[in-house]
């Protein structure tokens, strides 16, 4: 194993360059303009010829399942490659940053089994940079009820999956789904806080602020979810510990918003004014984590944060890309699309 600078000073430096190939702001806001044609040849031709050239001979999908599909075939693979670069500490805090799409898996399978099942005819578009395999979470999907994907997860034999497999307990038993995802967040912060602790530094720092941050978006929505009256008693669950910026008995004691947010990052998300609707309010507050988690790119050009940012850049060009193909698909105006993309540089 190199040591720590060169660690980090090999792997930047190859993420810097790499990080060229991103759409810029412009870019994206010119393809978001353009007609769904447009957009086929940019895929055909551009960035991602190579993913969308490999779904073209299929004529099992619609155009805009091959662009979707071509979306997540290449971005996965930039971030796999991205974390085979790194070693020892980047290699292991990169971990962190990229379970998010396990995580992310989770939650669609947990809100699958809360709901009617019926409607899914595709397979899930799956986001597999993280720790598990598109087999652990296809199986796990199609099983026939919770206690069916449970041993699944059994079967697969990951510790790893275990951080579901309490989650869907608690559904199964409760059948209230934010409980659900709030242990389910509770253990996956469990397990990624005993990996940063390995490392206190600057860089492990940052991984623990992500985490943090993840917990102060949480709260943040549960805060709103009460007061908007779409929590009753039978179904209210507690505040989490741990926000990087958000003091959970403020926030629980909070009459309006902006007396929680004071003084923190998240105020900026609050200042954009009234909100019409709960998946405004919950759109502004992403958008800043995203702002936040992508500005890192551009800060210590040898530190953790040039991977982390690299991570943020690729995920956000993901959701812009899809959110511009599916706005482009389904006839929305233009300054719609770029309204709802992350802002990059």
């Amino acid at each position: 194993m190199r040591g720590h600078s060169e660690n980090y000073s090999y792997l930047c430096a190859a993420l810097r360059a790499r990080a060229a190939r991103f759409y810029k702001w412009d870019e994206l806001c010119a393809l978001a303009r353009g007609d769904f044609k447009a957009l086929e040849s940019e895929f055909l031709e551009g960035r991602y010829s190579e993913s969308y050239r490999s779904q073209i001979l299929s004529s099992l999908f619609s155009p805009l399942r091959k662009i979707e599909l071509a979306i997540m075939f290449e971005i996965t693979k930039r971030l796999r490659s991205a974390h085979l670069k790194a070693e020892g500490e980047p290699h292991e805090l990169m971990s962190v940053i990229l379970s998010r799409g396990d995580l992310h898996n989770f939650r669609i399978i947990l809100r699958r089994f809360a709901s009617d099942r019926s409607g899914q005819s595709e397979e899930y578009l799956w986001h597999l940079y993280g720790n598990l395999s598109r087999d652990f979470f296809k199986n796990v999907w199609e099983a026939d009820d919770i206690s069916s994907a449970r041993k699944w997860i059994y079967l697969y034999g990951d510790p790893y999956g275990m951080i579901l497999d309490e989650a869907l307990v608690t559904l199964q038993s409760t059948g209230n789904l934010v409980n659900a995802e709030r242990v389910l967040l509770l253990n996956y912060l469990k397990y990624h806080q005993d990996v940063i602790s390995k490392y206190q530094n600057k860089n492990g720092a940052i991984a623990k602020e992500f985490l943090g941050r993840l917990v102060d978006l949480w709260n943040l929505n549960l805060w709103i979810h009460e007061r908007a009256g779409m929590q009753t008693k039978e179904t209210r669950v507690g505040y989490l510990p741990g926000g990087s910026w958000i003091d959970d008995k403020v926030l629980s004691k909070a009459k309006v918003i902006t007396e929680a947010v004071q003084g923190t990052p998240w105020r900026r998300a609050i200042s954009k004014g009234a909100f019409m609707t709960f998946h405004e309010f919950q759109w502004h507050l992403q958008k800043e984590f995203w702002i936040w988690q992508v500005s890192l790119f551009r800060k210590d050009p040898l530190g953790f944060e040039v991977p982390f940012g690299y991570i943020a850049k690729a995920l956000a060009e993901w959701s812009n890309l899809n959110m511009i193909a599916i706005g482009i698909a389904f006839g929305l105006h233009p300054d719609e699309i770029i309204g709802r993309l992350i802002p990059v540089k």
